[in-house]
C-alpha cells in the first residue's frame, strides 16, 4: 500500500508542477493568486483521490499482486477516500474564504468585469451547483462509511451512492478545470482519470463488479459447532472455484444482502468449498438462523495473496481462533502433495480448548500434511508473545511467518519478531477490515 500512495503522491507533483499557473506564485503575487491555485490544487489532489479510490472499489483482480492482495487494495481505498475528503474540504475552504474575509472586513471585495463563467446557470453553473452538493454528500456518506457501528446493508448502499456523488464530481472537474490545464499533463490525467472512474462507476452502479468471477451454487450443509462457528459447505456447478490456499472469496446468500468476504477453508475440490465462519459482526450473527441445506448461494471470486509463497528455510505459522481457516486450506493442499518441502511449525491461538476443537481432525491433517502443531490456549498458557515465538525458533532471519487473526495481535507479533531479527517483508498477514 506504502508503494501505491508514493506513486499516487508521485503522480500528483508531477502533473501539477507541469501544469502552468503554479510559476505565477513566485513573482509578488497577491492573495486571490495564491487563493486560486490552493483552489486548483486541493481540488486536483481530492479528486484524483476519489477517482483511483472507485477504481479500487471494482475489485480489479489484475492490481491484486502488485497491490498485495485484494485485502491492501481496500486498504487503499479507504485512505484514498480519507485523502479524497480531506482535500475536497481544503477545496471548499479554500473557495469559500473570500466571502468569509470580506464580511469580517479583512479583504476588499474583487471587481468583476462582465459576466464571466460565473453568470447565468449554464452547464459552467450546473457544474458549479453539482460539484457542491456532491461534496456535502461525500462528507455524509464518506462518515456513514467509517462508522463501523452502522449495519452492513447501509454501509453496502452508501458505497453505491458514493458512485453517483462521484459522477457529479467529475463533471465538476472537467468544466471547472482552468482552460490552461487542457493543454498540459495535469489536465489529460483529470480527462483520463475522469473517464476511468466514471467506468468504474457504471460497473458499481449496474451490479457488475466481479460479476465474470461469480457463480450461483447451492448450501450443501451448514453445520454448528462449538462457540457458534458455522461448518459450511457448497456444492457449485462446473467450474467450481478453482482457487490457492489461503485465497477468500465473497458469498451471498438468496440475494439477502451484499457479499461478504470468507476465506476457502479446504483445498482440492473446487466443486464443493468449505467456509468455516465465525458469527462476530451484525450480519454473520445471523448466519445460524439464516443458512439452510439447499438454499442458493453467490459465490464470487477466488481473490487474495496469502498464497504461502516461500523462499525461506522454514515457515512459521500463527492462527489466532477463526484465523485457522486459510491454513486449513494449505494443509490440505501440503497432505495431497505427500507433505511440505521444509519444516513448518504452526501456532494454533485460542482463548479456551473448546474454541480450539475445530477442526477436530487438526492433528491427523498437521500430521498428514508433515506439519509440526503447537497448541496455544490463552487460559492455561498466556498469550503467545513475539518473544516466546522467537525462543523456539532457530534462524529466524531465514524464516517467514504466515499470520491471520486479530489486528492488534499481528501487530504485536510483527514488530516483536522483526526486532528480533526477521526480516520485514518476511511478515505475511491479511486484513479482512475492509471497512
Amino acid at each position: 500500500m506504502k508503494r501505491a500512495l508514493i506513486l499516487f503522491s508521485a503522480l500528483l507533483v508531477a502533473g501539477f508542477v507541469l501544469t502552468p499557473g503554479w510559476t505565477s506564485l513566485a513573482d509578488g503575487a497577491d492573495f486571490w493568486a495564491w487563493r486560486r491555485q490552493a483552489v486548483v490544487l486541493t481540488g486536483y489532489v481530492g479528486f484524483l483521490a476519489m477517482a483511483f479510490a472507485i477504481v479500487l472499489a471494482t475489485r480489479p483482480v489484475r492490481l491484486e499482486p502488485w497491490l498485495g492482495g485484494l485485502d491492501k487494495a481496500y486498504g487503499l481505498h479507504k485512505w484514498l477516500g480519507i485523502i479524497a475528503g480531506i482535500s475536497l474540504s481544503l477545496h471548499w475552504l479554500a473557495i469559500q474564504s473570500p466571502h468569509w474575509l470580506t464580511e469580517a472586513g479583512w479583504l476588499m471585495p474583487r471587481a468583476r468585469h462582465g459576466h464571466g463563467p460565473h453568470g447565468g446557470f449554464g452547464l459552467m453553473g450546473l457544474a458549479r451547483e453539482l460539484g457542491e452538493w456532491a461534496f456535502y454528500l461525500l462528507l455524509i456518506l464518506g462518515a456513514i462509511a467509517l462508522i463501523k457501528r452502522i449495519p452492513y446493508r447501509f454501509f453496502h448502499l452508501v458505497h453505491k451512492a458514493l458512485a453517483v456523488v462521484f459522477v457529479a464530481g467529475a463533471f465538476h472537474a472537467v468544466m471547472l478545470m482552468p482552460d490552461s490545464w487542457y493543454a498540459g499533463p495535469a489536465g489529460w490525467l483529470v480527462i483520463a482519470v475522469a473517464m476511468a472512474g466514471c467506468a468504474a462507476a457504471y460497473v458499481s452502479l449496474s451490479g457488475r463488479i466481479g460479476a465474470t468471477r461469480r457463480l450461483t451454487g447451492k448450501v450443501e450443509s451448514a453445520e454448528l459447532g462449538a462457540g457458534g462457528l458455522i461448518d459450511l459447505r457448497l456444492a457449485l456447478p462446473e467450474p467450481g472455484l478453482p482457487h490457492k490456499a489461503g485465497q477468500f472469496a465473497f458469498l451471498c446468500f438468496d440475494g439477502q444482502e451484499g457479499a461478504h468476504p470468507f476465506t476457502i477453508a479446504s483445498a482440492g475440490d473446487p466443486r464443493h468449498p468449505r467456509f468455516a465462519i465465525k458469527p462476530l459482526g451484525d450480519y454473520t450473527r445471523t448466519l445460524p438462523q439464516r443458512l439452510a441445506a439447499g438454499q442458493t448461494v453467490e459465490v464470487e471470486g477466488p481473490y487474495g495473496c496469502f498464497d504461502f509463497a516461500s523462499d525461506g528455510a522454514r515457515e512459521i505459522w500463527v492462527a489466532g481462533g477463526i484465523g485457522i481457516t486459510p491454513f486449513l486450506a494449505r494443509l490440505d493442499a501440503l497432505g495431497n502433495e505427500g507433505g511440505g518441502r521444509r519444516i513448518i511449525d504452526f501456532w494454533y491461538c485460542t482463548k479456551n480448548a473448546a474454541e480450539g476443537a475445530f477442526p477436530v481432525d487438526l492433528e491427523s491433517r498437521c500430521a498428514r500434511a508433515g506439519v509440526r502443531l503447537h497448541r496455544v490456549i490463552a487460559e492455561r498458557d498466556g498469550h503467545l508473545s513475539a518473544k516466546k515465538l522467537a525462543d523456539e525458533i532457530d534462524e529466524l532471519g531465514a524464516s517467514r511467518v504466515w499470520f491471520c487473526g486479530p489486528a492488534a495481535f499481528a501487530d504485536s507479533l510483527r514488530s516483536g519478531l522483526i526486532a528480533a531479527g526477521l526480516r520485514r517483508e518476511a511478515f505475511h498477514c491479511e486484513n479482512f477490515a475492509f471497512r
